[in-house]
């Protein structure tokens, strides 16, 4: 079974809830929504005017059931508790009484404080938001998880042989520095993990392996190696490599012949966002892998990115992904 198979399987039997808050603005959600009532992947709760959800539906010749939850983000059952804890949260940023009702107003916004609020287990928006907006309301209402100092993502690549490797951060800090890094390859580990049921075995890649090659960057990966090394000691985690030593044993044998990781990794953490999103779409584009992703990592809950190019599918799979993500133990 291919593995976005069985993330679907899996996420299923947690019979959980996952927020849509761009339900009354894409019917690609909506259509994702349907299948997923349909298929009994989870229970959605959709955020928008009802009017305007049911109406997009109707012009796509779409039926939703009728007892399918809208939430409204100017709903006034919960405006007051929602103004009052962005006052709170954002009250370093000096922001006027009206900012701050916009900000409660808002569907990225509504998603993120039920999220933190217990009233779901995952959030998938970004088919029609920016990253930069779903990171915004993500950090204003859930925040980062404790023990990871920032947020990144990462991507599943199914290679059509069904192994699966993580590349890591293809879609959010463009120049990470060395102990960011660190948390990037930690938090793509346990993503790892998560989702394919595989150790992390971690390469740090470059274009050096093992000091074939002097530069500021190649000492940027080595700092950053001995960051994650040191805050994880029994993970299996080296560099400075190659992505050819990093994935083939013949090269690793010649390469880095004493590395546990080298010639066995899985996960590849790439220094920098233009080496990741280029080695990313190559993968994809030109080994025929199956890209998942962006999965954003280092939340405190799961609030997922979707790319603006997205198909239904992709929302099904950022769904699954959600919830499974909720199940995440950094330890």
């Amino acid at each position: 079974m291919a593995l976005l198979d069985k993330i679907r399987n899996r996420a299923a039997k947690m019979k959980g809830k996952v927020i849509f808050p761009e339900a009354a603005l894409d019917i690609r959600v909506l259509k994702a929504v349907n299948r997923i009532l349909n298929t009994g992947i989870a229970s959605p709760i959709l955020i928008g005017d009802e009017t305007m959800i049911y109406s997009l539906a109707e012009r796509h010749e779409l039926s939703l059931p009728e007892n399918i939850q809208i939430v409204s983000p100017l709903s006034p059952d919960w405006m007051e508790e929602k103004i009052r804890f962005f006052t709170e949260k954002l009250s370093h940023k000096n922001l006027s009484d009206q900012q701050i009702t916009d900000i409660a107003k808002d569907p990225l916004h509504t998603a993120g404080w039920l999220l933190l609020n217990k009233r779901a287990d995952a959030a998938v928006a970004g088919s029609i938001a920016s990253t930069a907006d779903v990171i915004r309301a993500a950090l204003r209402t859930v925040g980062v998880t404790e023990g990871s100092s920032l947020v990144s993502s990462t991507f599943l690549m199914e290679m059509p042989d069904d192994r699966v490797f993580s590349y890591a951060d293809c879609g959010v800090v463009p120049y990470p520095e060395f102990d960011q890094l660190a948390d990037i390859a930690i938090d793509a580990g346990y993503t790892h993990r998560l989702l394919t049921g595989e150790e992390p075995i971690i390469a740090f890649l470059s274009f050096s392996t093992y000091g074939s090659a002097r530069h500021e960057r190649v000492e940027l990966v080595t700092k950053a190696l001995k960051s994650a090394k040191a805050k994880k000691p029994g993970w299996k985690i080296d560099g400075e490599l190659q992505f050819d030593a990093a994935l083939l044993p013949e090269v690793a044998e010649r390469k880095a012949p004493d590395s546990t990781v080298a010639g066995k990794a899985n996960v590849f953490i790439f220094p920098n966002l233009d080496a990741a999103n280029i080695a990313y779409k190559i993968t994809e584009r030109l080994a025929g892998a199956t890209a998942t992703g962006p999965i954003l990592q280092g939340l405190s809950k799961p609030f997922m990115d979707l790319s603006r190019g997205c198909s239904v599918d992709d929302i099904i799979n950022a769904a699954c992904v959600g919830l499974l993500m909720s199940d995440l133990d950094h330890k």
